[in-house]
């Protein structure tokens, strides 16, 4: 995807070009968070619920069982004491 120019009204109002929009999923009353970086700026689309996108990182960790998660402990603890 290409460069897209922009202009900025005297209020400081762009509009975001159509393909950005598409890109980005942006909808009429979405919300964006712009980075600074150095002499530029990055725009993102703000998330929507902290929560749910915890949620969706969750989906991609690994799940365990808490007998999983007693021998993984068990096995750290074996693994560390050669160092003592």
């Amino acid at each position: 995807m290409g460069s897209f120019e922009a202009t900025v009204t005297s209020k400081g109002q762009i509009t975001v070009p159509r393909e950005i929009r598409k890109k980005l999923q942006l909808k009429k009353g979405s919300k964006v968070v712009f980075h600074p970086e150095g002499n530029a700026a990055v725009m993102k689309p703000k998330a929507k619920d902290a929560f749910e996108e915890l949620l969706k990182l969750r989906e991609r960790v690994p799940k365990f069982t808490p007998q999983e998660i007693e021998q993984m402990i068990k096995d750290s603890k074996k693994a560390w004491s050669r160092f003592e």
